[in-house]
């Protein structure tokens, strides 16, 4: 990796910090600069981290991973610190839409639903009461406190998960200075994750989100890992669709790797984990689900899916039609499709593996018509991915590699911000970086020297 892609972080640098230089003249007080400086600060860090780490790997001193851990520190300045140091323990109340009472939807979805054992008002999936039925042991503040707990614990198993999951996507074995391993990727994202905006909005409303992704991201590793029955990996995935519905996009990359095998088993499983508490159950439960899907508030641009984007666009702009939430669905989708379609082309691999199952978690977010900010958690791992794959890169050429990587590097920081602080709403909304995310994941798909194959069975031995 040659030096001279590093102009490209310096320039980028350089226009953050003359953006950031002239909102400081031109001034206006707290709440009038640091809106202003949203933009300006972080393309600064992201310019300034990446003129460094084309250099720092070029000279095969310094890992790009460890590059976007300062990246991700960066962002945890700028996300909470800024607003910590003017608000102090009320910086709550600025970065999170708080809601009364603390871990409503932890009430509203888990604990009352399973108390009464009913799904007539949660709209969550009937698995879900049964995993509040223990909750109903305590009391709902006590129950909320052990939720907090959970899911600090599953955030941590979700980035052991994603890093080794993630590891096995590198485009090369061995490359001086750009070796990567799951511990520093998982203290990289760890760093990410337990900081990020959506986690803390996961805490404050008491969701369900990381379990959801913590039995996904095992029926992956599952998936890779066992090529004999696919049993286990479905019944894994199928405890997600259980709690979750949007996991069941992953239901691909089953019939990808098993074929006409899966079909048994994720029928079986599937219709187990949503029949649970009986057919009633799952019938109130769609409805309640499809009654709240179709209350998407426009004013209200916390929201990561298409149809909140489309009302976002007709509310504060004067020219989106009416039918702008087709193409703002289709185009996700489309690169989705896309994105599977080149990797079942080039053959199951581990490595083709984890990038269709990163591919598969931005239309999480975005195609649910109700889709909260807490759900940005699920991105650590495509974000855990591209990290290793740019870090591993071995024939891109430097500017290319420098455009990856600050590309990364804003999402990383960008996806953890909080939405409250920023406005309009057009600047809030995290559906264009979810189209990003799944952009950059396309895009690395063909790149890597060294595609790794299933080795073949070895031949048997003559006597």
């Amino acid at each position: 990796m040659s030096e001279r892609g590093a102009w490209i972080g310096l320039v980028v640098g350089a226009c953050g910090l003359a953006m950031t230089v002239l909102v400081l003249a031109r001034g206006g007080g707290y709440f009038v600069v640091v809106p202003r400086l949203a933009y300006a600060v972080p393309l600064a860090v992201v310019g300034a981290v990446t003129a460094l780490a084309v250099i720092g790997v070029g000279r095969a001193t310094f890992n790009a991973v460890a590059w976007l851990g300062v990246v991700a520190l960066a962002g945890l300045g700028w996300n909470f610190f800024v607003y910590w140091l003017k608000f102090g323990n009320a910086v709550w109340e600025v970065l999170l839409p708080r809601a009364r009472p603390l871990g409503v939807d932890f009430r509203d979805g888990l604990y009352d639903p399973a108390r009464a054992f009913s799904t007539v008002h949660s709209g969550w999936p009937p698995l879900t009461l049964l995993l509040g039925r223990p909750f109903t042991l305590v009391s709902l503040s006590a129950g909320y406190d052990i939720q907090v707990c959970v899911l600090v614990a599953l955030a941590l198993v979700a980035v052991v998960l994603s890093a080794r999951l993630a590891v096995k996507a590198a485009c090369a074995d061995d490359l001086p200075g750009r070796k990567v391993d799951a511990p520093l990727v998982g203290l990289v994202m760890g760093l990410w994750l337990l900081t990020s905006y959506g986690f803390m909005y996961e805490i404050d409303r008491g969701n369900i989100d990381l379990y959801a992704l913590v039995f996904s991201l095992l029926a992956m590793w599952l998936t890779i890992r066992s090529s004999r029955s696919a049993w286990l990996p479905a019944a894994v995935l199928a405890l997600a669709i259980g709690l979750k519905l949007y996991p069941a996009i992953l239901l691909v990359m089953l019939f990808w790797r098993y074929r006409w095998r899966a079909l048994a088993p994720v029928v079986v499983t599937t219709a187990v984990a949503l029949l649970v508490a009986g057919p009633a159950a799952l019938r109130h439960s769609l409805a309640a689900l499809s009654s709240l899907q179709a209350g998407v508030h426009a004013e209200w641009w916390g929201q990561d899916s298409a149809t909140a984007m489309a009302h976002v666009l007709r509310d504060h702009t004067g020219w989106a039609p009416s039918w702008v939430g087709y193409p703002l669905l289709i185009v996700p989708l489309a690169l989705w499709a896309v994105t599977m379609v080149t990797l079942v082309r080039r053959g199951w691999n581990d490595r083709n593996a984890v990038l269709a199952a990163a591919a598969c978690v931005p239309p999480m977010a975005i195609v649910p018509a109700v889709s909260n900010d807490y759900k940005l958690v699920l991105c650590v791992l495509p974000l855990a991915v591209l990290a290793v794959v740019v870090a591993t890169m071995e024939r891109a050429p430097a500017a290319a590699w420098a455009v990856l990587f600050g590309a990364v590097a804003f999402l990383m920081i960008f996806l953890a911000r909080s939405t409250i602080v920023v406005a309009p709403s057009l600047q809030a909304s995290k559906y264009t970086l979810l189209v990003a995310l799944q952009v950059l994941l396309l895009v690395v798909v063909p790149l890597g020297a060294q595609e790794r194959r299933e080795p073949a069975p070895a031949a048997p031995r003559s006597a």
